[in-house]
């Protein structure tokens, strides 16, 4: 989409709360989660915590429903694979998300404590399963 068609949508589809949130944080529009950066945890030097070793998928936004004033639309029965939308993990989520079609963008705290050489002496284990 084009600068220009982008800046019409803002103006045009979009909810004042909507628009509200894109003046004060842009990049909750703008920016990819592959663009994410290293995680809380290990920030601050607790990375056993961190639980984003693992891609995490983003969806792209939610479809909300006119009949319950703008609440998220839900499905009937849950998905039938798990939809990582949050950070506690994967979820088997009701709610009709829309997900990029000619892609999957997804984070994984970038900290090295997630690199091989810092696994722990069972994940090298398995890791070495695989790789025979």
């Amino acid at each position: 989409m084009t600068t220009d068609t982008a800046a019409w949508v803002r103006a045009n589809a979009w909810t004042q709360a909507m628009r509200k949130t894109y003046a004060e944080v842009p990049g909750f529009y703008t920016a990819c989660a592959c663009e994410n950066g290293t995680s809380g945890w290990c920030q601050i030097g607790q990375c056993g915590d961190c639980p984003r070793g693992e891609p995490l998928r983003g969806a792209e936004t939610v479809i909300v429903s006119r009949r319950h004033r703008g609440a998220p639309a839900l499905f009937a029965e849950p998905y039938a694979h798990p939809s990582d939308i949050s950070a506690t993990g994967p979820k088997f989520e009701r709610v009709a998300l829309v997900w990029l079609a000619d892609r999957v963008c997804a984070w994984t705290c970038p900290h090295s404590c997630h690199h091989v050489g810092h696994l722990t002496r069972d994940q090298l284990d398995l890791l070495d399963l695989v790789e025979s």
